[in-house]
């Protein structure tokens, strides 16, 4: 009977869990907007990637060192010698070309 319980328990359990991951994750498009600009830059930092620690701290939204932790986290090489527009036209180019499936929650994102 304790093992029957503990069975149940646990199933229980294991639906929370997954259906809370489900719940957060999120498949965003690809922006729309011309890369760069101040909008593609938020779109970006609301819809993909947490480039933060965690408790807000990180790079500024747009900056150069917020592209490069963009670029490693789309999975791209950092291209930190490129113009900033060329750097942003190649992350444009990844998110349209791949699809991301993101969880901001768990701080993880894939792409395939």
């Amino acid at each position: 009977m304790v093992i029957k319980s503990l069975k149940i328990f646990t199933g229980i359990g294991v639906f929370i869990v997954l259906a809370w991951v489900i719940a957060t994750i999120r498949v965003p498009r690809a922006p729309t907007t011309q890369p760069c600009t101040q909008e593609w830059f938020s779109y970006l930092d609301k819809n993909y990637f947490d480039i933060s620690d965690g408790e807000g701290h990180g790079p500024d939204v747009g900056s150069g060192e917020w592209l490069g932790a963009v670029e490693v986290k789309s999975g791209l090489p950092r291209q930190s010698l490129l113009p900033m527009q060329q750097r942003c036209e190649l992350i444009q180019s990844r998110l349209e070309s791949r699809t991301y499936i993101v969880n901001r929650d768990r701080r993880w994102a894939t792409s395939f």
